[in-house]
């Protein structure tokens, strides 16, 4: 991606042109945090695709505001400002329940040019990408989402979340406490990340397997009480129960490609005689065996993979 301008004359140059009209300018400017943006609003959202779209119009709102873009502020910060408002925007809008998170691939997150402001954050960057995390920040209000991601996530300091949120120190406190308290509560009490050489081997046995339509061969790779979900479908306990599962489904018919979401191993799924999408499923591990399916029957989500 593109290296971020850096707060110097070439930005202030920049700046100037674009407040006077210069498209090109302004996409000079903000193009470098582009794919920042997108994983922010990620985490706020839970899918990609609101992130891509919530990006769009947090560049738009940006063009039209540029006139009032204080040149004390970071263009990073002032676009992190307008982006967290449009995402709470868009959760004014949605239904109080939320939605499955879904994917992201690692891919983009490592594309990110993402500041962080103070290098001990609760949650690592990494760490702050893994699906059981963003699925408790789903179930945060708006604001508390905000905090917690801005604080806990990026590392910012609390006088900045205050300034960016109109609030005050205090009010980011007492939010930051009270989202603290529900990721506690939701957050399973091991992380289901491993070793990355054991991650990589399980994942190029589970294709092989897969693409074999070894079902026996799938069943050998999990754990006994491994768990398959499919929202909104209820969820497959146990290895055997799993492997009957797809016994009684035709993924001889289905093609897997390797890849990675949230820090986890991954395949994106495509129908084998016509190549159009299917979907993307993600492999929970633990040590030397598989101890989740995780299963998004979504074509939408597989051109976020596609590279």
């Amino acid at each position: 991606m593109s290296t971020p301008v850096s707060d110097t004359a070439d930005t202030r140059a920049l700046i100037a042109a674009a407040q006077a009209g210069d498209e090109r300018a302004f996409r000079q400017l903000v193009e470098p945090y582009r794919r920042a943006l997108e994983v922010h609003c990620y985490r706020m959202l839970g899918s990609p695709q609101d992130a891509e779209d919530i990006v769009q119009e947090t560049l738009l709102r940006a063009w039209r505001a540029l006139d009032r873009f204080e040149r004390r502020a970071s263009v990073p910060t002032w676009l992190y400002r307008i982006a967290t408002n449009a995402c709470l925007d868009e959760l004014e809008r949605r239904p109080r329940r939320p939605a499955p998170v879904q994917p992201f691939p690692d891919e983009r997150v490592e594309e990110a040019a993402s500041p962080t402001y103070d290098p001990v954050a609760r949650y690592a960057i990494h760490e702050g990408m893994e699906l059981a995390l963003l699925t408790a920040i789903q179930k945060l209000p708006g604001r508390q989402r905000a905090v917690l991601i801005l604080r806990d996530v990026l590392g910012w300091t609390a006088p900045e979340v205050a300034e960016l949120l109109d609030s005050t120190v205090a009010g980011v406190n007492s939010a930051l406490q009270r989202a603290r308290a529900t990721i506690d509560d939701e957050l399973p009490a091991a992380s289901t990340r491993s070793a990355g050489p054991t991650e990589r081997e399980l994942l190029r046995r589970y294709v092989d397997v897969w693409e074999r339509a070894d079902v026996d061969g799938i069943v050998a790779l999990l754990r006994e009480d491994a768990t398959l979900t499919m929202p909104p479908k209820p969820a497959v306990r146990g290895a055997e129960a799993v492997g009957d599962f797809f016994r009684e489904r035709r993924i001889r018919e289905v093609r897997v490609v390797p890849t990675r979401a949230n820090g986890q191993p991954a395949v994106a799924m495509y129908e084998r005689e016509s190549g159009a999408p299917h979907g993307v499923l993600v492999l929970d591990v633990e040590g030397d065996a598989i101890t989740g399916l995780r299963v998004f029957l979504d074509p939408t989500l597989v051109r976020h993979f596609a590279g």
